[in-house]
């Protein structure tokens, strides 16, 4: 059973206020959170691509996506920051205000069916997972304060969390990373070195920076191993918001990124999916589709070539929770 998933369609933002506003008065339920253009307040009208100069852009509607919300997640995982998958079970951690935890996730009976402790790790501001055959690679990069002017990235072995049971603890290695020019003295929430989003592609770890500032998103790489690592920035996405987290279908070549609008009155969340060519962000047949229901979405991995899996965590107008998104086979 789902439990005060009160999400915000902006198909219905108006009814939607009007319900759940009386709802609160006798079950204290809170007004969902999906925001939109007031001009969509009134009426029913299809979610646009933003305009990205040269980049081409398929905009992906309500009816050539299935968009459905899964499962309500434990309150242990509250801020949900990553998704990881391993033998058909999904994985996940929470960001800042949480211990160096990993989650295992039991979706039918929602429960946490395993919690492990990462030692030699600090949970400053985990924000997002990426994985290989061998390792599960932890992002501790979250920076919306702008106060921090380095990052560290946790590489934990799969032969350790395949057979740990709960409670267990794992080992753990390290690497820190910097972003070229970031500094600790930046404005809050109005700078372009915050970083949510990391994958593996062809054994590089790529991260894509949060911009507060430009709303764009930097591709910066990082090789494994090698520490500290000062990244620079190899490609610039204009993607009109704010990225939360990416993953990469390595048999399908596909990138999907994960993200929201910066402004939460009428905002909205989005998906972008691209290709990725010889090395780089294709952006010659960029999809966009805007999701029906706005939370703040931050975890993200592909089940399948054409199936993603979104995570969000809780906040005061809604619960923490996970969606499946199905995109259209051509």
């Amino acid at each position: 059973m789902l439990t005060r998933l009160c999400f915000f369609s902006r198909y219905n933002l108006v009814v939607n206020l009007v319900l759940c506003s009386s709802f609160t008065l006798l079950s204290g339920c809170s007004v969902p959170s999906v925001w939109n253009d007031e001009a969509e307040v009134t009426q029913e009208i299809q979610a646009v691509a933003p305009v990205s100069g040269d980049m081409q852009i398929s905009t992906l509607t309500e009816q050539q996506v299935k968009f459905t919300v899964l499962a309500s997640l434990p309150s242990d995982v509250s801020e949900t920051s990553g998704l990881a998958m391993r033998y058909g079970k999904l994985w996940t951690i929470n960001d800042s205000g949480d211990g160096a935890f990993l989650y295992k996730l039991n979706l039918s009976n929602q429960f946490i069916e395993t919690k492990l402790k990462v030692t030699d790790a600090v949970n400053r501001d985990w924000e997002s997972l990426a994985q290989d055959d061998t390792y599960l690679y932890i992002a501790d990069c979250g920076n919306n304060s702008g106060k921090r002017d380095t990052f560290q990235i946790y590489q934990v072995p799969w032969h350790e969390i395949d057979i740990a049971p709960n409670g267990s603890r794992l080992s753990s290695d390290r690497i820190n990373i910097k972003l070229e020019k970031q500094t600790a003295d930046l404005e809050a929430y109005e700078h372009n070195y915050d970083c949510e989003a990391i994958t593996m592609v062809d054994n590089q770890l790529w991260l894509f920076s949060k911009n507060w500032q430009d709303q764009q998103t930097q591709l910066y790489q990082a090789e494994f191993g090698t520490s500290p690592q000062l990244l620079k920035a190899q490609q610039t996405l204009p993607v009109q918001g704010l990225i939360t987290a990416v993953d990469y279908h390595q048999p399908s070549g596909q990138l999907a990124l994960l993200g929201y609008s910066k402004q939460r009155l009428f905002g909205y969340a989005f998906i972008w999916i691209f290709d990725v060519v010889g090395g780089e962000v294709d952006l010659s047949h960029a999809k966009y589709y805007q999701l029906p229901e706005y939370s703040q979405w931050e975890g993200l991995l592909w089940k399948n070539d054409k199936t993603l899996l979104i995570s969000a965590e809780s906040s005061p107008l809604s619960s923490a929770a996970l969606a499946e998104v199905v995109l259209p086979s051509h």
